[in-house]
């Protein structure tokens, strides 16, 4: 999402670093952690229908994303008010304001997410999902997809304006 080839200098390197690992670990976490609250033990989990595996990928994604860009960016913009970190020279596309630009992000990564898997369900015709297969595929996806969105909303944060 940057608009121009500045490169980024190393502080920021290693604090969107920093902050993707800290994102992804606490993503996988809460996606098993909603998984047992949401599919408990049932074997095998149901995929189509309202409250199943395919249909939770739709709030997974949106609060996945939309958590992944507040919280490390909240505390970006804490640390570049304190002058602890500096403002990178990336310009960015997206939105300055914090919430606008997480509930960009975490739309985007719904509509996409969930339809993707939706999408890739139906191609391979599954209908059910061994607990521990359906787990370990919404965990992989949770730590995935803040692994992708974390970095996308801290280049946003960082950079120093809007194209």
């Amino acid at each position: 999402m940057n608009a121009n080839a500045e490169p980024l200098a190393v502080v920021h390197i290693a604090h969107i670093r920093r902050e993707t690992i800290v994102s992804t670990i606490i993503n996988a976490a809460i996606s098993a952690g909603f998984f047992w609250f949401v599919f408990g033990e049932h074997d095998p989990v149901a995929v189509w229908g309202v409250g199943q595996w395919v249909f939770d990928y739709l709030p997974q994604s949106f609060m996945i994303a939309l958590m992944s860009t507040l919280v490390p960016g909240a505390l970006t913009a804490k640390k570049l008010r304190a002058g602890t970190l500096t403002s990178s020279d990336q310009l960015t596309r997206l939105p300055r304001s914090l919430i606008i630009r997480a509930l960009l992000l975490a739309l985007t990564a719904a509509v996409l997410g969930s339809s993707s898997v939706g999408a890739i369900a139906w191609m391979l015709g599954v209908e059910s999902l061994a607990n521990s297969t359906a787990m370990t595929l919404k965990v992989a996806y949770g730590a995935g997809l803040a692994f992708v969105i974390t970095p996308i909303g801290l280049r946003a944060a960082l950079a120093r304006q809007s194209v």
